[in-house]
């Protein structure tokens, strides 16, 4: 989410006649994070930096909505998610009022995500990430997003699909739609026993829309929580060939009470039914779909038998990686009012399901091994001795090349090992197609 926004934040100064400068700039931005207490660290300490410089520090995204006071006394002008009005309408306004003219923006108030202007120069990343959703409602015990992003807004389909064409013209190969809760795409909450239309199948008919863009070498869904996954949308993934053989599927714990908790809209064998039918529907040649996940370690109450059921459920799916989170207290939501557990035993849990992630990770990437794989080149440096680009089942490949970035190329995979995939390149090279 926040390199979508800060995509939209540049294209907003852009259009006012602003250039990065990144030696003496008379403005900077810090756009933060607070979904963690070490993301929220690191945003006080680049606010603190930017502040160092003496010029003009705007403070932006999730860090002023979990400390309010903090954030307007380290920065200069302070912008939260919060608010009826979408922040970049009100950044955009800030901006004027900083530039000292008329403003550009009339700052309406809306639940729908406007469409956003794009920087008028060729793209300097293969991948883009398009923000389709923003805004949560469901109140996992552990999360302060709720009480920062308050209003769930979406962009249209249509909206959606003209943002994603300019991307791939600017010379994105490769479009990542995201949101903070993508599930609750076209629907008012993301509670799903609440959606007044739960049966429609707004996301799946967006793949449908996007994956038909001419040039568009590749399409995937950021994250998605496991009870929004349908038969309909994996038709949707089948049907368009362009669409990443890979889900973000986040677990957080593999113990029903653990799950309960949490405040989680699922069970284990929910979760399982779920993994089962997308390996099913997904499942090409004896390759399966790439699933990755989250997992919190150490959330208050979990048992060592908690943590042994979780180990297990994340050995029965197979990952191609697990992001590991230590648990984090967030002042005012429910768990930062209950007894931690001691830190030599969160950090023993997380060491743990590192070295899991190392295992699995190379035990589904040796399924790829004799497999043809395309790969978006992601770096031509000559001076290496191995392009670099992922796959469509997200696995990074290093391979020998003279494809420029941004090309497409067919390899057959050769080698796994504990930290890289190794692939032979085909003779073809596919620049243009989808």
């Amino acid at each position: 989410m926040n390199h979508a926004e800060r995509r939209e934040m540049e294209s907003i100064l852009q259009e006012r006649g602003m250039t990065e400068s990144p030696e003496s700039p008379d403005l900077e931005i810090v756009h933060t994070c607070s979904v963690t207490g070490k993301a929220a660290a690191k945003s006080r300490n680049a606010i603190r930096r930017a502040k160092r410089n003496g010029k003009h520090v705007f403070v932006t995204g999730c860090f002023p909505g979990t400390d309010l006071e903090m954030a307007s006394e380290l920065g200069d002008t302070v912008i939260t998610q919060a608010g009826e009005t979408p922040m970049l309408d009100r950044f955009a306004h800030e901006i004027d009022a900083w530039l000292q003219q008329p403003s550009k923006n009339t700052q309406q108030k809306t639940t729908s995500l406007p469409i956003a202007t794009l920087p008028q120069v060729h793209g300097a990343h293969t991948r883009a990430e398009l923000r389709i959703q923003d805004g949560c409602d469901a109140h996992c015990s552990f999360c302060i997003i709720p009480k920062i992003r308050t209003t769930l807004r979406s962009k249209t389909i249509e909206d959606t699909v003209t943002e994603a064409t300019r991307l791939v013209k600017l010379g994105h190969k490769e479009v990542v739609l995201t949101g903070i809760f993508i599930g609750a795409f076209g629907h008012e909450t993301a509670l799903r026993r609440k959606q007044q239309n739960e049966h429609e199948e707004y996301l799946a008919d967006l793949l449908d829309a996007v994956a038909e863009i001419d040039g568009l070498q590749r399409l995937r869904i950021s994250s998605m929580e496991p009870g929004d996954v349908t038969p309909t949308l994996l038709d949707a993934m089948v049907a368009n060939k362009n669409i990443a053989s890979h889900l973000h599927l986040p677990l957080q714990s593999g113990s029903d009470s653990v799950l309960k908790k949490m405040n989680r809209q699922y069970n284990t064998q929910q979760y399982l039914e779920m993994i089962a039918m997308v390996n099913e529907r997904l499942t090409i040649d004896g390759l399966t779909p790439a699933i990755t996940t989250d997992i919190i370690c150490g959330f208050p109450t979990e048992t060592d038998g908690d943590f042994e059921q979780t180990i297990e459920l994340a050995k029965n799916v197979g990952y191609l990686h697990i992001h590991v989170f230590p648990y984090s207290v967030r002042t005012g939501t429910a768990a930062a009012r209950w007894k931690q557990l001691p830190p030599e035993v969160v950090q023993d849990r997380v060491q743990a399901l590192l070295q899991l992630d190392e295992d699995l990770s190379l035990a589904y990437r040796k399924q790829l091994v004799g497999k043809q794989v395309q790969v978006i080149i992601e770096n031509d440096d000559s001076q290496k001795d191995y392009s670099r680009g992922r796959c469509e089942h997200y696995a990074e490949i290093l391979l020998k090349t003279n494809a420029k970035q941004g090309e497409l190329v067919i390899a057959n995979v050769t080698e796994a090992t504990g930290k890289a995939t190794f692939a032979k390149q085909e003779l073809n090279i596919l620049s243009n197609q989808k």
